[in-house]
């Protein structure tokens, strides 16, 4: 299983308040990277330090392009939220994470209640909060 992560994770993967196990399957190249994610987390980072930060997140994750109908991709998922009145649930930034994992049949690695929310009205959503072991079958 390959992981896409989101920024609720990543952010305690870099304060290192994760399970060993996420942290091998970091090195191990199953926990990758999206443009929303480096965008979100970067915006904390220090510009003294910006360019080393970008170059360290993206040296220890994979690199996930966000496909090119990104758009339509989340315009059906934002639809179909609104159907239950969740469609409040996702960011901007958290739709686009969604939408490149189903497209890219990645798993969001998160610790968000919101795509928890999400998964349960978009079935090709799969989550998994990094706060939870990883799957036996996750290696």
């Amino acid at each position: 299983m390959t992981y896409l992560i989101d920024t609720s994770a990543l952010v305690r993967v870099m304060r290192d308040q994760v399970d060993e196990a996420w942290l091998e399957l970091t090195r191990r190249g199953l926990v990758t990277i999206c443009e929303p994610t480096l965008i979100e987390c970067l915006t904390v980072a220090p510009a003294e330090r910006y360019g080393e930060t970008e170059q360290m997140l993206l040296d220890t994750h994979p690199w996930v392009p966000v496909p090119d109908d990104v758009w339509d991709i989340v315009a059906s998922m934002r639809r179909e939220l609104a159907k239950h009145s969740v469609h409040q649930a996702l960011s901007v930034a958290d739709y686009l994470i969604a939408a490149t994992a189903v497209k890219r049949g990645l798993t969001v690695l998160h610790e968000d209640r919101d795509f928890e929310t999400a998964s349960r009205f978009v079935p090709m959503l799969q989550q998994q909060r990094i706060s939870e072991l990883p799957p036996a079958d996750a290696s």
